[in-house]
């Protein structure tokens, strides 16, 4: 619109892979996502917004439901629309046949200038193991559930927003632990700080001892040709990526509830180890983290009380070793030493751990709760067993079908976990009206309401242990067939998120078609549905047969 040209847009094509007319963005993402967004009047211009009426294709995705328009007043010129949809952008189209030629251009084209931040070239410039288990894990932590590939319309859906800006982005900065306890800043997250974060955490714990951090030795991790990139691979190999995920993300969990329990944001933790400081607290974080992490997966040990870890890491900031650009591995080993001797002592064995269960299971659920959006017909949710009227009775009836909701989740493909929570009202009348005759305060994470079931149990006077053993009982006679029925009773879980108890059913993926009392369930987005047809079946079961 001011006459400045737009730089040249470079695509890859793979149509072996997305099909024909589909391009991987390798550069200028971010200059077609301002252009589009524009154009679905997500922001103005100068407090103008484009007409949709000029552009028929617009306006056509606006009544599709595409994207909300909005109640604009200040509408843009139509000449000025009209340069913007006439301007021919200049676009190379790239042929290639491997993912690892799309990294090679990527990192050749952001090898220099300043457009991507150290971390990020160095996860962008690689496709191994550790690269793709740290942008996973710190995607899991941040809360980007998101898939692998995305179309360009989805990215916002994994980009950073704060409060200070509200640009309507999908991962909101301030509700991850980095930001909301000062451990990060909104800049440093954005430039993948927190993923470098997870990979020092993640060599520490393959290699069996703190890693020795600096810019060079994060490089060196990253370098194909050094014997530690080397060693690493092996060491990773040899640990088990499920295994190293689920550790870090537990450790991360426990850590959550526990501070979040005793310390409001803005800045809760760094406030505490660092009182009047205003940098981020990588160091403090790190040993504490790893505090946990040897307390918690090492030990298999418990928090037993919150406050008192808490009050015993005050200023701990000013006892640690710290470097500028080097700490060594030494150093570390002191600094995680000291934070344990202050809290080991609030830590006790229990049966069961939180380690795979309670707390600890706190992440998984929340991006349960967001991927649930995303994968509707792999998530069941219930507010509870009891019904919602004055009598509060126990609801008979849905023990059976929450057995077919679950054969249809079983159903939905071979091979795929899903997954069936209990504590989580899916519509805002039934989260009122459970505030109501229960007094609970429900959660609200992205369309669902976590409401818990311990006040149900509160209301039948009995323990939380009995309530879940009843569910259990009646929904292992529900007539599930095998081996699904058998696999469901070893993978209920309790977990506790912000005070709230919350039973999760991990329905594990089958390699052969499920029935429920012999009748065969699918799932048609969230809604269960039962299939008669001879054809239909034979075809499912063809979807499974096939993938054995």
């Amino acid at each position: 619109m001011d006459g400045y040209p737009i730089p040249l847009i470079l695509l890859a094509e793979r149509p072996e892979i997305h099909g024909a007319g589909k391009y991987e963005i390798i550069d200028g993402m971010q200059r077609l996502d301002a252009i589009f967004s524009f154009i679905e009047q997500r922001f103005d211009y100068e407090g103008f917004y484009f007409d949709l009426n000029q552009s028929a294709r617009a306006r056509q995705a606006a009544n599709m439901g595409s994207f909300t328009p909005v109640d604009a007043l200040t509408i843009l010129p139509p000449e000025k629309c009209a340069n913007i949809l006439d301007y021919q952008l200049a676009v190379t189209i790239f042929p290639t046949q491997t993912e690892r030629q799309i990294t090679e251009v990527f990192s050749r084209i952001n090898s220099n200038g300043r457009q991507l931040s150290v971390q990020e070239k160095r996860q962008a410039g690689m496709l191994n193991p550790f690269s793709e288990t740290v942008r996973s894990i710190a995607s899991s932590l941040r809360g980007d559930v998101s898939e692998d590939v995305l179309l360009l319309h989805d990215m916002p859906s994994i980009s950073i927003d704060s409060a200070r800006e509200r640009q309507q982005y999908g991962v909101k900065a301030d509700d991850t632990l980095w930001i909301r306890h000062g451990i990060l800043n909104v800049k440093q997250l954005r430039e993948g700080d927190d993923e470098q974060m997870v990979a020092d955490i993640a060599a520490s714990i393959l290699f069996g001892e703190p890693f020795a951090a600096s810019k060079e030795a994060f490089d060196e991790l990253y370098d194909v040709n050094n014997e530690k990139y080397r060693r690493l691979d092996r060491a990773l190999a040899a640990y088990g990526i499920k295994r190293l995920e689920s550790e870090i993300q537990t450790t991360f969990s426990v850590l959550s509830e526990v501070i979040d329990s005793e310390l409001p944001p803005p800045n809760g933790l760094r406030n505490l180890v660092r009182p009047g400081g205003s940098n981020p607290i990588r160091t403090p974080f790190y040993a504490i983290f790893m505090a946990f992490f040897e307390l918690i997966v090492k030990q298999q040990k418990s928090p037993e009380d919150y406050a008192a870890i808490v009050s015993a890491l005050r200023n701990v900031g000013q006892r640690l070793k710290t470097g500028r650009h080097y700490i060594s591995t030494e150093d570390r080993v002191s600094n995680i030493d000291a934070v344990t001797g202050l809290i080991q002592r609030h830590f006790v064995a229990k049966v069961p751990p939180v380690f795979g269960h309670g707390p600890g299971l706190a992440i998984d659920f929340e991006n349960s709760l967001r991927r649930s959006r995303i994968e509707t017909s792999r998530y069941e949710f219930k507010q509870g067993l009891l019904r919602l009227d004055d009598q509060r009775r126990w609801d008979d009836a849905i023990i059976g079908r929450l057995a077919e909701t679950v054969c249809g989740i079983a159903n939905v493909r071979p091979r795929v976990d899903g997954y069936l929570y209990l504590g989580v009202a899916d519509k805002e009348s039934d989260a009122a009206r459970i505030k109501e005759i229960d007094g609970v305060d429900p959660i609200a994470v992205g369309p669902h309401y976590v409401v818990g079931v311990e006040r149900e149990a509160r209301t039948k006077k009995i323990s939380l242990d009995n309530y879940v053993q009843r569910f259990v009982t009646r929904f292992s006679q529900a007539g599930l067939s095998e081996p699904l029925a058998s696999q469901l009773l070893s993978n209920i879980d309790t977990v506790e998120y912000k005070g709230l108890s919350v039973i999760r059913i991990l329905i594990p993926g089958q390699s052969e078609l499920s029935y429920c009392n012999e009748a065969v369930f699918v799932r048609r987005g969230s809604s269960t549905e039962r299939i008669d047809e001879i054809k239909q079946i034979l075809a499912l079961d063809r979807q499974f047969t096939q993938s054995q």
